[in-house]
């Protein structure tokens, strides 16, 4: 556990990554897929649950645990509903002991129509394909990338942009946050 980034977080608005921060990204010995998806896996595994079986990254988690933060929000891109509802149950799992008061989910324009169904179902949402940002029990669904969470937040939380803490494996997503005024820290800054 990191005592540094434990006083770096106290009091902080804590927006956190998944794959490659919480989680391992290595996929069936793999990063990259096979079959032109967005992310690490392919469609079958993700179909197979593949997520469910990521390597925990324990000193992100520990950490995460210990620091006395304002709130804590998982930010996570997913292509699948599979792969939110494994994502969801993974958490429940490995991070049990931190209390995430929201959940983001960021699907790429390409995939958002394969939701259409999943939102009708969860949210109740007559034509979801026309909103950009949809909201279930599994969280908020924006369409587009993770910096679409800036401008939410700027508008939507409580809280002033400058006190949030945004960690991330993806260097163009850490500093794009931190452009805006947002504390950026790489999944590296955790490791003892």
């Amino acid at each position: 556990m990191n005592k540094k980034m434990i006083k770096a977080l106290k009091n902080k608005y804590i927006y956190v990554d998944i794959d490659g921060t919480l989680a391992e990204y290595r996929f069936n010995n793999h990063v990259s897929a096979k079959d032109g998806t967005a992310n690490g896996q392919t469609m079958k595994e993700i179909e197979n649950h593949i997520f469910l079986h990521s390597r925990p990254l324990k000193a992100v988690i520990k950490t995460l645990k210990k620091a006395r933060t304002k709130n804590k929000f998982i930010c996570g891109a997913i292509i699948s509903p599979i792969e939110v509802m494994d994502k969801f149950e993974w958490l429940k799992t490995y991070c049990s002991g931190i209390n995430f008061k929201d959940y983001y989910w960021f699907v790429p324009d390409e995939y958002w129509n394969s939701f259409s169904i999943f939102f009708m179902e969860e949210a109740g949402v007559s034509n979801p394909l026309k909103e950009n940002v949809v909201w279930t029990k599994y969280g908020y669904f924006f369409k587009g990338s993770k910096t679409r969470i800036w401008g939410w937040a700027s508008v939507n939380s409580h809280h002033c942009i400058e006190d949030a803490v945004f960690i991330d494996d993806v260097l163009s997503y850490l500093k794009y946050a931190e452009k805006l005024g947002v504390t950026a820290y790489h999944v590296s800054s955790f490791i003892d």
